[in-house]
């Protein structure tokens, strides 16, 4: 805990594997359920959960983030909170496309956007811009860090909106999203002195 800031120690987990990762699919909001590779994840990473002695998970609502906490949750036996603003960035009309799909098609803007780091460039009737998703996901993790003063907190989410919020901590222009991106499900810790940036 820092006595300071009376914040909590957070770590920032992704939910376990959904179909739609296995086959190179933009999820986006698109609620779709853990499929059995991602449950075998979730047993795989219980040991690793329970380690860290977490003493709450506040999870995304999207069905793959909310399952994968829930069986950390009960694995360990602490409470599971939802959180709306966790969800993942909305990719509007390229939700459920496979990436070389977008990629390889002529009329789409997609390569722009997530190969060359455009984000001018809008996403086809997505709901929020991509500063508008950093300044949410900032929010929320300044809000629940300032919730739980001294308590250890297992933060799941998902991969893209956690890019977002690492190009935040690192001072780097949205541009570097798709270089951020880390597919791993294991938590990572937030040192403090990234913490202070969003206080």
């Amino acid at each position: 805990m820092n006595e300071k800031l009376k914040t909590a120690k957070i770590y920032l987990g992704r939910h376990c594997k959904a179909d739609w990762n296995l086959e190179h699919r933009l999820i986006g909001t698109t609620d779709r359920p853990l499929c059995d590779v991602g449950l075998a994840e979730i047993e795989e990473n219980k040991p690793l959960i329970k380690s860290l002695g977490f003493d709450r998970i506040v999870t995304s609502p999207l069905q793959r983030a909310y399952n994968t906490s829930k069986a950390y949750a009960e694995h360990i036996g602490i409470p599971l909170e939802v959180h709306q603003d966790l969800r993942e960035l909305d990719h509007g009309d390229w939700n459920g496309q496979k990436y070389d799909d977008l990629l390889s098609d002529p009329e789409s803007d997609f390569k722009k956007w997530f190969i060359d780091g455009d984000t001018s460039v809008p996403i086809p009737n997505g709901p929020e811009t991509m500063d508008e998703v950093q300044e949410r996901i900032v929010r929320t993790i300044r809000e629940i860090a300032l919730k739980y003063p001294g308590e250890r907190v297992l933060v799941v989410m998902h991969k893209h909106i956690r890019s977002i919020f690492s190009c935040y901590l690192q001072g780097l222009p949205l541009s570097n999203f798709k270089a951020n991106i880390n597919e791993t499900v294991e938590p990572i810790e937030l040192a403090e002195e990234q913490l202070s940036k969003v206080l």
